[in-house]
């Protein structure tokens, strides 16, 4: 597995991480797609949200994202079984999208 982990800023909306992930997602021909707690119940409770980004063409893979509301944390991951020939270097140009986006604010 291949994750790196990024601090934003700490109560940054869905809406803004979402429209950031959007952006870069389309620009690397790519999906966004919300899972776990973003678009179902569960019995327990939490925080985190979590999107996985997929290329467009069948085999480029799967990046995963997860954020942490309360503490700002950012983690961006590629499972080696969702590597494909895009994901396994695309993630680390997202990090780097996301930092240069943050220290802007």
């Amino acid at each position: 597995m291949q994750k790196i982990e990024i601090l934003v800023e700490p109560k940054t909306s869905r809406l803004e991480i979402e429209e950031m992930l959007g952006a870069w997602a389309k620009q690397n021909l790519a999906k966004v797609r919300a899972m776990g707690r973003l678009v179902r119940r569960y019995k327990t409770r939490g925080e985190n949200l979590h999107w996985h980004i997929a290329g467009l063409r069948k085999g480029m893979g799967t990046v995963e994202v997860t954020y942490q509301p309360s503490t700002g944390k950012l983690t961006v991951l590629v499972h080696e079984n969702r590597r494909g020939d895009w994901a396994g270097l695309a993630y680390k140009d997202l990090v780097e999208e996301i930092a240069k986006r943050n220290s802007n604010v």
